[in-house]
């Protein structure tokens, strides 16, 4: 149930989404997510000491965010969305930059993982716009299936499973685009749900074990689909694709070589 629980929460927010309004799209990820949490480890607790606890109420700011800006590329909405993503690094390295990466580590770790989310969200809504309806949720999918397995290897179980929430949120957000091609319903799925990638895999190279080399390449895999877009504002699937496939799959490799020897108190 907990693996089903994302999957049907995320496309029952698509299906309203058609109704009241494709706005409401950007929520289907972060709800589904937020499901998969309630299911696997309780209610996220309000005061957390773990970064796992803070990445449900992340998610939703950023996808509350999302909503309230909508479709719009204006600079006030790209702020917004930067700003969101900069509060979120902010929260979620915070007991890291702390302990480990005071100074300048810390600032460049907190800095480059805003603009890496905030990159990733404004290039899947462009991937949305010059592809198919169902393209963008359906890479998000397939790089959170990536990732689940290199955060298993970096001895984080939960993070893992979440990811997985991810992939399950996001691949019913993409047979729903694919059957009723709801093009704007999956860019704001895609968008809400994008920075989620790199918060996931910073939040396993911090407080798990995962190489750090390979929480960048995860992390980076969806920006190098824009390697698919044309000056003709189209999307090439099989350029995009393979771009972030490789990456990811770069990341996997580094994760396996970094993996750390087993432990009786792992996961």
């Amino acid at each position: 149930m907990p693996a089903l629980a994302p999957a049907f929460v995320g496309g029952a927010v698509m299906l309203c989404a058609r109704r009241v309004g494709a706005v409401l799209a950007s929520l289907a990820g972060s709800l589904g997510y937020l499901a998969a949490h309630v299911a696997l480890l309780g209610l996220p607790e309000l005061s957390p000491v773990a970064a796992v606890e803070r990445l449900p109420y992340v998610l939703l700011g950023i996808g509350v965010v999302v909503a309230l800006c909508g479709a719009r590329t204006s600079a006030l909405a790209d702020a917004a969305l930067l700003s969101a993503c900069l509060g979120a690094s902010w929260w979620l390295t915070e007991s890291a930059r702390a302990n480990e990466l005071a100074g300048t580590p810390g600032v460049l770790v907190l800095g480059g993982l805003a603009l890496v989310g905030f990159g990733t969200s404004q290039l899947l809504g462009a991937v949305s716009r010059a592809g198919e309806a169902w393209v963008a949720p359906l890479l998000v999918a397939v790089l959170a299936l990536a990732l689940a397995p290199a955060l298993i290897m970096g001895r984080s179980g939960s993070l893992a499973q979440l990811a997985g929430a991810l992939c399950a949120a996001s691949s019913a957000a993409a047979v729903l685009c694919w059957r009723g091609s709801s093009k704007e319903e999956g860019m704001m799925m895609a968008r809400g749900v994008a920075p989620a990638l790199s918060l996931l895999a910073v939040c396993g190279a911090l407080y798990a074990y995962l190489d750090p080399w390979a929480a960048a390449c995860l992390a980076l895999a969806p920006l190098l689909s824009g390697f698919g877009l044309r000056k003709d504002e189209e999307w090439s699937l099989s350029r995009g694709f393979i771009a972030s496939s490789l990456c990811a799959l770069l990341g996997l490799w580094l994760a396996y070589q970094g993996m750390p020897a087993p432990s009786p108190y792992d996961y």
